[in-house]
């Protein structure tokens, strides 16, 4: 669920499992869509594997603060001891060009969001 006016999803695309819609104001920029009827199996599979992949220690892992409201962020891993707080201001991911960058954010606890984020 988006909470607020409107989020944005810039150049990318958006799933959930379990469950079957996304509800709130959101708007695709740059490409996206909505994925909603994956196949079953092969999405279990592809989460997994995504899941599995992600939790590795990689030799790119950097501590991160709490609050990641005006941050750019460049492709690798990064982990905050607590929680993840997108509670103020735009978060970037600047790929640098790559084709298929990478970011991974792992928190010990919860994803925090506030309206408007």
């Amino acid at each position: 669920t988006f909470a607020g006016p409107q989020s944005t999803i810039t150049g990318g695309d958006m799933a959930v499992s379990p469950g079957t819609e996304i509800t709130g104001g959101f708007a695709f920029a740059g490409g996206g869509h909505v994925v909603s009827t994956p196949d079953s199996a092969a999405f279990a599979a592809s989460v997994l594997a995504a899941h599995a992949a992600a939790m590795v220690p990689r030799a790119d892992g950097h501590a991160m603060a709490i609050e990641m409201g005006g941050v750019t962020f460049t492709p690798g891993t990064y982990r905050s001891g607590s929680a993840i707080n997108l509670a103020a201001g735009t978060v970037t991911l600047d790929g640098r060009d790559e084709a298929n960058p990478v970011f991974i954010f792992q928190a010990v606890s919860t994803l925090v969001t506030a309206a408007g984020t």
